[in-house]
């Protein structure tokens, strides 16, 4: 359990001193990316995850070949996940590194065909998988942000996505201290069409909360 992710981005909040680090201890994940262009401007702002859809339903779609082009034209390496929902019938790209699966109903369901999974949920679904990584979204790609205050009483880590935006990611991540973030449509200008300086100000402010809640633990 909550062994998703390489070890290191799991430290920023444990005392490293170094801002690089820090920056490195909060999985901060770009989703819906559909481009070269996106890939590379996400990690160069500071993203440590992207997000590819395999939704065909979703604007954000885009089709495992897209996927694989993208993902080998990046020059810095980070967590390439894979959005479905429901597991997946076929195994997903080999450069897929973690699945993350909206829409089940138990961990009977789960299948990642060997793969690492991050179970999407809402507050509600948690106690359907005790076991389980989880990233709680409420919002289902629509932008809607859940009630921050409900989520505080959540007692296992978790991933948070739903709504995030460049101005309240720095809020979210002061109240509830998440494993990480996930954004989409906060960073975008259209569905399916991401905004730069959106992306560069969403993980701007997202690397400033951790930085600062760090600072305040040394205190």
């Amino acid at each position: 359990m909550y062994s998703l992710f390489p070890k290191i981005y799991w430290t920023g909040l444990r005392g490293c001193n170094s801002l690089k680090r820090q920056i490195k201890g909060m999985l901060l994940k770009i989703c819906g990316i559909k481009s070269k262009e996106d890939a590379s401007w996400a990690l160069r702002c500071g993203a440590n995850a992207l997000g590819f859809v395999f939704y065909p339903k979703s604007p954000r779609y885009l089709n495992p070949l897209e996927a694989k082009q993208i993902i080998h034209s990046l020059t810095v390496d980070c967590i390439k996940v894979g959005v479905f929902v429901g597991s997946p019938k076929v195994p997903p790209p080999a450069e897929i590194d973690v699945l993350q699966l909206h829409g089940l109903k138990s961990a009977s369901e789960i299948c990642t065909f060997g793969k690492k999974a991050l179970i999407a949920v809402g507050p509600s679904e948690i106690k359907f998988f005790p076991n389980d990584d989880l990233l709680i979204d409420t919002s289902w790609g629509r932008g809607i942000t859940a009630n921050w205050k409900t989520l505080k009483s959540i007692q296992r880590p978790f991933i948070l996505s739903g709504g995030l935006t460049p101005c309240n990611v720095y809020e979210a991540i002061q109240l509830l201290h998440p494993l990480g973030v996930d954004v989409s449509s906060g960073v975008e200008r259209s569905p399916g069409l991401k905004d730069p300086d959106k992306i560069q100000q969403f993980l701007s402010n997202a690397r400033r909360a951790v930085y600062e809640f760090d600072l305040k633990k040394e205190d």
